[in-house]
């Protein structure tokens, strides 16, 4: 098959997180298949040198990366006038499209030039369609000028999870024409964990002091400052709360005021995006991760934290949360006094903790890549035979 790849985030910035590292894994899984691969992105020109390089060394042969150049930005989206020649250039090329992402500049254009060339695409919101999102008023507008007709043009509309396909299916769409094809990690990058100690060491941290760590975009969605208020309120002795991950749109200033509020300066640590090794020993040094998000469509980072073998504290928003609960973390609501009593309860209670952190290793070989790689190239495959 020749597949053409599609996402509005810069492949070769992590910052990203994990829309950016999914398409990457895809793209080589599909490409060790035999298949060729092309990804359209775009160039955010943020580090660029060091980035393409790295990007480089981690795509297959295989793969061929199209990058846009950036006119203007806002937040997430971009203004690309080339995809208007790249689309009418790569589309007749290939055999079948994956559009990651919505609410973008590229998707309808790629979509128009698929529908005149009659080559198929599948559309992955990759959680954009939740309730919160769908209610802003640019957001709408979008939709009923673009998003729309993009919808009715695919395939097939790819969910995360099953909390996920809910929310496609109460914003309008047909559950018949939802598959579910969750999220996975790279279970190699785990299978030689680091020493304990580094990112202690790294941040002046003692071997004798507990760790929670939150390791996720500094965004409202993932809810850092209830977290934040939730330690504040527990007060705990000789505990560190480490917060890491890229500033959203300056909301790392809210919350440095926040704890400055708290007068927690000393206790919790802001330590910026953590990547590669760097992000894999703050997750082995961490007694706890937390991540309280109102709404996750899976949960990458969850899912590493399980592989690095630290056991996981999350609320039942993350798409994720079935394969977590009880068996190696605990699941509450996004509500502040849950939180606080699971963390609590995990930091107090030592045989519950053992057990669930004896489970991790057994866990994460669920969230392999394999699986889920397989069966996109499944859904590909029965897309283009039932166009014969």
């Amino acid at each position: 098959m020749n597949i053409l790849f599609l996402t509005q985030y810069d492949l070769a910035n992590p910052d990203f997180g994990g829309p950016v590292f999914k398409v990457r894994y895809l793209s080589n899984y599909m490409a060790n298949l035999g298949h060729n691969v092309k990804v359209v992105t775009v160039d955010d020109g943020k580090d660029k040198i060091n980035n393409l390089k790295d990007l480089r060394d981690c795509l297959h042969d295989r793969v061929q990366t199209i990058r846009l150049s950036t006119l203007l930005r806002y937040r997430a989206v971009t203004l690309n006038p080339s995809i208007l020649s790249v689309a009418q250039r790569q589309v007749p090329l290939v055999d079948i499209i994956h559009i990651f992402g919505f609410y973008d500049l590229l998707s309808p254009f790629v979509a128009r030039s698929a529908r005149t060339h009659d080559i198929p695409y599948v559309l992955e919101p990759l959680g954009m369609f939740t309730p919160i999102v769908r209610s802003l008023l640019k957001k709408k507008i979008y939709h009923g000028l673009l998003g729309r007709r993009l919808v009715a043009g695919a395939e097939f509309i790819v969910a995360t999870s099953a909390q996920e396909k809910k929310e496609l299916v109460s914003s309008g769409m047909e559950s018949q024409r939802i598959v579910i094809r969750r999220n996975g990690i790279d279970l190699s990058e785990f299978s030689n964990l680091p020493e304990r100690g580094q990112m202690r060491s790294r941040f002046g941290i003692q071997p004798d002091e507990r760790v929670l760590l939150y390791l996720s975009r500094l965004s409202p969605k993932k809810n850092p400052e209830m977290l934040m208020r939730a330690f504040a309120k527990l007060d705990l002795p000789r505990t560190k709360l480490v917060l890491a991950g890229p500033n959203e749109s300056g909301y790392l200033e809210k919350l440095q005021r926040i704890r400055a509020e708290l007068e927690l300066e000393s206790s919790i640590i802001f330590v910026g995006p953590l990547f590669g090794n760097e992000k894999i020993s703050a997750m082995v040094d961490a007694d706890i991760f937390v991540l309280p998000s109102t709404n996750e469509n899976f949960g990458n980072v969850i899912a590493e934290s399980v592989a690095a073998g630290t056991p996981v504290v999350i609320t039942n928003k993350c798409g994720i949360a079935p394969f977590i609960r009880d068996r190696v973390g605990l699941v509450v609501s996004p509500n502040q006094h849950e939180l606080e009593q699971a963390i609590v309860t995990l930091l107090s209670n030592t045989s519950l903790y053992k057990r669930l952190e004896l489970a991790c290793s057994d866990v994460a070989k669920e969230f392999s890549w394999d699986q889920p790689a397989a069966s996109m190239e499944k859904l590909y495959k029965t897309i283009l035979t039932r166009r014969q």
